[in-house]
């Protein structure tokens, strides 16, 4: 339909999951995003071009029909993402030492969540209502009680209450980082994330931010970062520093998507004129 009424315009798609990702074929996949992509891949074609969320989407859109594909990664809002002053209220409300906002995936972020608890650590939960399921938590229902999203300016209130921000990538989309990653340092919190090879590519490991790839290891790291605040907060900044730097901002991304934009429109309505 838009074709036929306006054939010269030029038709893209963004999308920040992960619609060729094989564990949407999985039973543990939710119904209704096996169907979403199942309808997805067929229009692959249709468009003009796709921006992709993950470098591993470019060559799998194009198998899957797409002309063209561009690597678009996630990003920050300054207006948005920035170093909070808590009043005294919003501290007893926000104030934890460990923080993670995010859905529930059976991936088993639940039980790094326990093993913080049980060592001691102060840990809030924030998210997708998912979470309030049994087999979400666990015996940790009564220790987080009602689980629920929080969003815009709470949630950089969230995030400005904790000592330390959690960050758990999503194995359904595939992740090697997301939007956490660089919203957490642009409000001048340290990151604590799962150890991929592009956020290690991205921050300088203990200096920008802070890996793990146990629980283990990711208890060792937060009981000690919490009894270090001079070095959390050393990291904090550097990592803030790191993504305005190196152009994380939405500000820059749109820059970009403009450009891609207008090239590609520019190609499309000369191969027509052709």
């Amino acid at each position: 339909m838009i074709r036929q009424r306006h054939p010269t315009c030029t038709i893209v798609s963004y999308n920040n999951d992960d619609p060729f990702s094989p564990h949407y074929e999985s039973k543990d996949a939710p119904f209704n995003q096996k169907r979403l992509w199942t309808r997805f891949l067929k229009a692959v074609p249709e468009y003009d071009a796709h921006f992709v969320y993950r470098p591993v989407n470019i060559a799998e859109a194009i198998q899957a029909g797409a002309k063209e594909a561009h690597l678009l990664m996630p990003y920050f809002i300054p207006t948005w993402h920035k170093p909070i002053q808590l009043s005294d209220d919003e501290l007893k409300k926000f104030g934890c030492d460990v923080v993670f906002i995010g859905h529930y995936e059976a991936d088993g972020r639940s039980i790094y969540l326990q093993k913080l608890v049980e060592a001691g650590l102060h840990v809030k939960l924030y998210g997708s209502k998912n979470w309030n399921y049994s087999e979400a938590l666990g015996d940790l229902i009564d220790y987080f009680g009602q689980v629920g999203g929080i969003f815009g300016n709470e949630y950089s209130k969230a995030l400005a209450g904790a000592k330390i921000c959690l960050c758990f990538l999503s194995k359904l989309n595939r992740d090697t980082y997301t939007r956490r990653c660089f919203e957490i340092p642009a409000c001048g919190k340290l990151l604590l994330s799962e150890r991929t090879a592009d956020l290690l590519a991205i921050f300088k490991e203990d200096e920008e931010a802070v890996f793990f790839s146990s629980t283990e290891e990711l208890v060792e790291k937060a009981i000690w970062l919490c009894s270090h605040p001079q070095e959390i907060e050393r990291i904090a900044q550097a990592g803030m520093k790191r993504v305005y730097v190196d152009g994380y901002s939405v500000e820059k991304r749109i820059k970009k998507f403009a450009f891609l934009l207008h090239k590609i429109h520019l190609e499309r309505v000369k191969a027509l004129a052709n």
